[in-house]
């Protein structure tokens, strides 16, 4: 189908970390969803999950009928929207519908997910630890505070920054970034929403990087649209 092959130029995740995204693997001569997590201890997991064949088929559907070959990276964002690259120059294609069923791995009796709660599924507050995944859409909270943006390519040679104040006005942008600068801080940097709509953020303290939860977006909260493509 053509819609399954759309390219997509809204904002395709660039140079995150391993972790920072779900992949399609073979593990046992299956073809699973699988997530890098990076545990407390340091250690880094490779977990996977049987329950997604459907969102397996629709990563590979793009793979194999773009690319030629199957599996691979993909993201989901905080539309439910279904984001493939494909290429060593990642050509990013959005998959034919969005995907809704909640990603949980289970890895040594624990269960990992972007919900906004931790391992003994308590809610996090404002500012607590993030132990879930990294996976996840960056965007970048501007310095001071006072705006949101995000860079897309959406042709060879360009880029385009697409701030949040233009299209729900100033004062709605900056209630947003002073709520996820209460955690980034007042220079600003990259923080990232999972496809549950919950927002996290690096932070350097005492020269140690740690992820902490901002919180959950809510639906009706101003934030930029669902891309078309």
């Amino acid at each position: 189908m053509v819609s399954s092959h759309l390219q997509y130029t809204g904002n395709c995740p660039r140079s995150v970390n391993k972790d920072a995204k779900y992949a399609v693997r073979l593990v046992k001569g299956q073809a699973l969803v699988t997530l890098t997590y990076t545990a407390p201890n340091g250690e880094q997991w490779l977990a996977s999950t049987e329950d997604h064949a459907e969102l397996v088929r629709l990563v590979n559907e793009i793979k194999m009928d773009v690319g030629g070959a199957p599996n691979g990276l993909f993201y989901i964002n905080e539309h439910r929207q279904v984001i493939v690259p494909v290429g060593q120059e990642a050509t990013y294609y959005l998959a034919a519908k969005e995907y809704d069923a909640p990603l949980r791995f289970e890895f040594e009796g624990n269960i990992i997910s972007g919900e906004g709660v931790d391992w003994q599924g308590q809610p996090l507050a404002h500012g607590d630890t993030w132990r879930g995944p990294h996976a996840g859409i960056p965007y970048i909270l501007e310095p001071g505070m006072a705006d949101i943006r995000y860079e897309s390519n959406p042709r060879p040679m360009v880029t385009r920054k697409v701030r949040l104040s233009s299209i729900v006005g100033r004062e709605a942008a900056s209630q947003i970034a002073r709520r996820i600068g209460g955690t980034k801080g007042w220079q600003g940097g990259r923080f990232y929403i999972n496809e549950w709509r919950q927002l996290f953020a690096p932070v350097t303290t005492d020269d140690n990087l740690e992820y902490r939860y901002i919180g959950l977006l809510e639906d009706d909260e101003p934030w930029f649209p669902k891309p078309a493509s």
